[in-house]
Formats: structure tokens, C-alpha cells, sequence
């Protein structure tokens, strides 16, 4: 497994969450790019488009983009509470996105878990 830049791309996805909060979405959608540069399978990157896409009324984009994540990580949280407020009117646990880009994907605990072997 290719060791990807993980500092840069947390920075990254606080700072588009950040214009995300702020409604700055052509910001947001400039650094959510960048993101993807270095990591087109994060499914940090794509739960925030369907945040973003979500906070723009597109709910059908939104969607795709919370399924994106999924697939990329199932095990990542955000993601499927996201996906499931979404898409059932009904579920009113959590009424606000949850944006978790500071949640690990399953990869980066991976990662974090070879590094720690490799140190040890």
C-alpha cells in the first residue's frame, strides 16, 4: 500500500468543512479537488461533497457522494448516518450533517497500525 500524505489531506478537509460551514461551496469544492489529488478513494473527501451537495438542496448528488464513501470505507461512520438522514425523511436522531473530517478512514488506521508495527 502506497503511503498517502494524510497530514495534508486533514488539512485540507478541515479547511473545505470550514468553507463548507461557511457556505463558501466554490471554495470548498477547490480544496475537496485537492483532496482528491492526493486521495480520490477518501471517504472524507466524499462525504463532504454530499454535505456540500446536500446544503446546496441536490440531494440526488449528496446521496451519490455519501454511497461513494461507503463503498470507499464501509466501516466510516459519518458517511452512513449521512446517508441515512438523507434518504429517510423519518430519521430525525441527528437533523444536522455529521461532517467527521477528522474521523480516520479504514485505511489510515491501516496505515497507522503498520507504522506503529514497523516502529516497534
Amino acid at each position: 500500500m502506497e503511503k498517502m500524505n494524510y497530514d495534508l489531506l486533514h488539512r485540507y478537509l478541515i479547511d473545505a468543512e470550514d468553507k463548507i460551514k461557511e457556505l463558501r461551496f466554490k471554495e470548498a469544492k477547490e480544496l475537496l479537488i485537492q483532496c482528491l489529488v492526493i486521495n480520490d478513494r477518501s471517504p472524507q473527501v466524499h462525504n463532504l461533497f454530499g454535505i456540500m451537495y446536500e446544503y446546496q438542496g441536490n440531494r440526488e448528488m449528496a446521496m451519490r457522494h455519501y454511497r461513494a464513501a461507503n463503498v470507499f470505507d464501509g466501516t466510516y461512520r459519518p458517511a452512513i448516518e449521512n446517508m441515512m438522514r438523507c434518504s429517510d425523511n423519518s430519521f430525525h436522531n441527528q437533523k444536522h450533517p455529521y461532517f467527521g473530517s477528522n474521523e480516520l478512514s479504514f485505511e489510515e488506521r491501516q496505515q497507522l497500525s503498520q507504522d506503529e508495527k514497523n516502529r516497534g
